[in-house]
């Protein structure tokens, strides 16, 4: 999974992620528990499935939802109907589309990614 987190002329930032994992970017700009100063709590979430205390996260959000598990993180809009994000059916009219509201990574892929984000962010 390849990003990039930059600011454009006018300050906004922006997020952007290879193929496939489009809506990563997505919900990191549109949910409140991806800002910066929310993120401990993910973190928290990410240790205690890594240290196995739990076996799954879940975190509802407004236009995404986050789903944790102790090897992945997936994240779909909340638009979709309820299945895991392979599990949908092959349509290529809908395939690049449906890439934006729905992504999934490792466990610690996430990890590094959401780093990376509060990195930025604290850079301001």
């Amino acid at each position: 999974m390849e990003y990039e987190f930059r600011r454009d002329l006018t300050g906004r930032v922006e997020a952007r992620f290879s193929m496939g994992h489009e809506a990563m970017g997505s919900w990191l700009l549109a949910e409140p528990a991806a800002r910066a100063d929310r993120l401990e709590s993910l973190f928290s979430a990410i240790t205690a499935l890594q240290t196995k205390e739990c076996w799954e996260f879940n975190l509802p959000g407004q236009e995404f939802n986050l789903r944790l598990t102790r090897t992945d993180a997936s994240v779909r809009s909340t638009v979709l109907p309820e299945e895991d994000c392979e599990d949908m059916p092959e349509d290529d009219d809908m395939d690049f589309y449906d890439q934006e509201l729905c992504a999934e990574c490792g466990l610690d892929d996430f990890k590094t990614m959401l780093d990376a984000w509060q990195t930025f962010n604290l850079r301001g």
